[in-house]
């Protein structure tokens, strides 16, 4: 029984290793792309890579200087608009 928990935890511990790469790859890429690069984070992935896109969109139709809070009302609308129109799943009986 020792020896089937120890190759679970084994294969386990490869698997996240495997999963933690590829999600470094992936952020590695984006940064390339949006010429970004992050510090530290508690956002998840795909949503960091939407306000990043949401941010470089704003930024590059702003004329001239950058204006900071025309850049944050633009994202904060943007995320509401995305959380807001997700559609609400209820169970039939």
């Amino acid at each position: 029984m020792e020896g089937a928990e120890e190759e679970l935890e084994r294969r386990s511990k490869f698997l996240s290793s495997l999963i933690q790469k590829k999600k470094a790859v992936e952020q590695q890429e984006n940064c390339d792309l949006l010429n970004v690069r992050v510090r530290a984070s508690d956002m998840p992935l795909p949503l960091q890579n939407q306000a990043f896109r949401c941010a470089r969109d704003h930024l590059d139709s702003m004329p001239g200087k950058l204006d900071s809070k025309r850049l944050a009302l633009a994202l904060k609308k943007e995320h509401a608009l995305m959380f807001q129109m997700a559609p609400i799943q209820t169970k039939q009986k």
